[in-house]
């Protein structure tokens, strides 16, 4: 892995260009190949035998924890996952894909509010005294409000990861059917309550190269407001998927309505919507899913 200039490293920091001069030229060098990696990002489910280094990894799980989280508390945390077996019940798990157990690398991001409640516990913040002198109440499991703060932090954790990944040579996809089969995925990874396993990645040094795919991109900003799509606005968008997805198709839609067959209206669907009524109740401690 190629090792920073000071000039990156200053530039990573804020530091300002000395007086009278831009930033250092291989500073904004850098800070471009920051956006070619993202330009050129595609799903690896393909990997070479070739092995990961330790620096490797490294880069992507220090990028992981340089991510921005709210008030700095992480409310994630990261499975590392290198155990053979483990990779092979989470591709069964996850929606049978037998792709994930081909991965030399998993990372599974949890939202995690475990570890406050240990630490509020282990600093006494439940303690009658405290309780009284800070004037809170004595105890609360999380909420939906702290769910949508630290999944955020999970989900921005996880796309660091991707990018630094791509930036060390290393491919990756995101496994959102880690949340499928709740019960088994909790004691396989022994989640505690007050967690969720939001998503995972497999990683690994590609198998061939990957054209980056491309993204429809009508009708996905909208300038200061929210707009329901007009037919004139849908018929663009299905046309511009037709476009992308199915080149040859025989009639416009087809890739709505293969993504509704396919997708909206599946059995591995339903299962992730049951699981994660299953995990919220988890977060919340209501049904612990562990003891």
């Amino acid at each position: 892995m190629e090792r920073r200039t000071e000039a990156q490293s200053a530039f990573e920091r804020g530091e300002e260009p000395s007086e009278g001069g831009a930033r250092p030229a291989e500073a904004r060098a850098w800070k471009r190949d920051v956006l070619e990696v993202i330009e050129a990002r595609s799903s690896t489910r393909k990997f070479a035998q070739d092995p990961l280094t330790d620096e490797q990894r490294s880069a992507v799980l220090h990028a992981a924890t340089r991510a921005p989280s709210a008030g700095a508390m992480m409310m994630y945390s990261i499975i590392d996952i290198r155990n053979q077996e483990t990779l092979d019940q989470l591709a069964v798990l996850c929606d049978d894909q037998p792709f994930i157990a081909t991965a030399p690398w998993a990372l599974v991001f949890v939202v995690d509010y475990a570890k406050w409640i240990d630490l509020f516990e282990h600093a006494g913040c439940f303690e009658p005294s405290f309780v009284e002198q800070a004037g809170k109440s004595p105890r609360r499991a999380p909420g939906m409000g702290e769910f949508a703060i630290a999944a955020q932090d999970a989900v921005i954790a996880a796309q660091t990861a991707v990018i630094a990944a791509e930036a060390v040579g290393l491919g990756s996809c995101y496994i959102g059917d880690v949340v499928e089969n709740a019960e088994a995925v909790g004691r396989l990874l022994d989640l505690p309550a007050y967690t969720l396993p939001l998503s995972m990645l497999v990683l690994g040094v590609p198998a061939k190269e990957r054209p980056a795919t491309p993204h429809p991109v009508e009708n996905i900003v909208m300038a200061e407001r929210y707009r329901r799509a007009d037919a004139a606005t849908m018929d663009k968008q299905i046309a511009e998927m037709d476009a992308m997805f199915r080149p040859h198709a025989r009639e416009a839609g087809e890739r709505v309505r293969d993504i509704y067959t396919r997708k909206h209206t599946s059995p591995f669907m339903a299962e992730m919507g049951r699981s994660m009524g299953r995990w919220f109740k988890n977060w919340t401690g209501e049904e612990p899913l562990q003891g």
